[in-house]
């Protein structure tokens, strides 16, 4: 995948569901830290003011055992 010159991506780790509902409702932990990430990088310089945030989340697996692994 290409990535274009306004667009950021975003690895978001350690997050609970309803996090991730809350953030696509467009509000919650972590549609304001995306927000601060993006407002910091602006005023850095770091990133154009028409960037794109493109977020990520990752979660691990949990493996489940039984009785005989």
């Amino acid at each position: 995948m290409n990535q274009q010159a306004n667009t950021i991506i975003m690895e978001m780790t350690g997050t609970k569901s309803e996090d991730i509902r809350d953030l696509r409702g467009g509000h919650g932990k972590i549609f304001k830290r995306v927000a601060r990430i993006m407002e910091k990088l602006k005023e850095e310089g770091e990133t154009p003011e028409d960037a794109q945030p493109i977020i990520v989340i990752v979660r691990k697996k949990s493996s489940k055992k039984g009785l005989l692994d």
